[in-house]
């Protein structure tokens, strides 16, 4: 067992909240947010492979953020951070979805509307002006 304070949920760093959900993309069409799973969130296509994920509350930091695409087939295809984020004013995140395709140069790609085609992402937030 770890020899160390630890804060809420097990972390090192005071105030951390943690924003994890799940999203289904509709092709190039609008994100259906009555099917999210998870709380504190919306999000809206805002480009091709573009997701902007809007938080409902501002937090002072974002110490990470992970996104994975699950699809019904295999596909060259993952998620990036990309943008500025900014969760202490605005409440974004955006997340881009880029498929290899045939070349090594990854392009932002719409994932298709599917039935098995999500988007998972883990937010870990601080919730002080502490930063360490």
């Amino acid at each position: 067992m770890a020899n160390r304070i630890f804060h809420d949920v097990q972390a090192l760093n005071p105030g951390i909240k943690i924003i994890a959900g799940t999203f289904k993309p509709n092709g190039s069409g609008a994100v259906d947010n009555t099917a999210n799973v998870g709380n504190g969130f919306t999000v809206a296509r805002t480009g091709t492979g573009q997701y902007t994920v809007t938080l409902d509350d501002v937090y002072p930091g974002l110490i990470s953020a992970q996104a994975t695409a699950a699809l019904n087939s295999a596909a060259a295809t993952f998620m990036q951070i990309t943008g500025a984020h900014d969760v202490s004013s605005a409440k974004t995140i955006v997340f881009t979805a880029l498929s290899t395709g045939d070349t090594a140069a990854p392009a932002a790609a719409d994932i298709a509307a599917h039935a098995h085609n999500h988007v998972h992402f883990v937010l870990f937030l601080r919730n002080t002006s502490l930063t360490k």
